[in-house]
């Protein structure tokens, strides 16, 4: 009688152990999806306020060209300056180029350890 006792608190005990592994692996997807949702939603919503802060600078430009081919009284060379001015800019933007992709992956790294601690100090609450 005493070792069915013994068995059935394994068997029970196992069964309890399961079902924690199976909850903290469930817990564990769900963190990530939350991670993944997260960052998917600040992309977008980053990819959006750049395209249209680039339609923005396409009109700047086409203003600034034709100022300068009025005032020039040459619209190639107005639009020639512009066009030689954002070369220029993504010339800066090659030669820079690493040490900002070095700074956007730290921010996201930041974020996601950011987001990390605070889950973290909402669940010991």
């Amino acid at each position: 009688m005493e070792e069915k006792k013994v068995s059935t608190l394994f068997e029970e005990m196992r069964d309890d152990i399961s079902n924690y592994i199976t909850s903290t692996l469930e817990l564990g997807k769900l963190e990530v999806y939350e991670k993944i949702s997260l960052g998917s939603s600040a992309i977008t919503f980053g990819l959006m306020v750049a395209g249209v802060a680039l339609f923005a600078l396409l009109f700047i430009f086409i203003a600034l060209g034709l100022y300068l081919g009025e005032l020039l009284q040459n619209t190639w060379a107005g639009f020639g300056i512009v066009a030689a001015f954002a070369l220029l800019i993504m010339l800066l933007m090659l030669l820079t180029g690493k040490p900002f992709k070095q700074k956007v992956t730290n921010k996201v790294i930041r974020f996601l350890m950011d987001n990390d601690d605070r889950d973290h100090k909402n669940r010991n609450k």
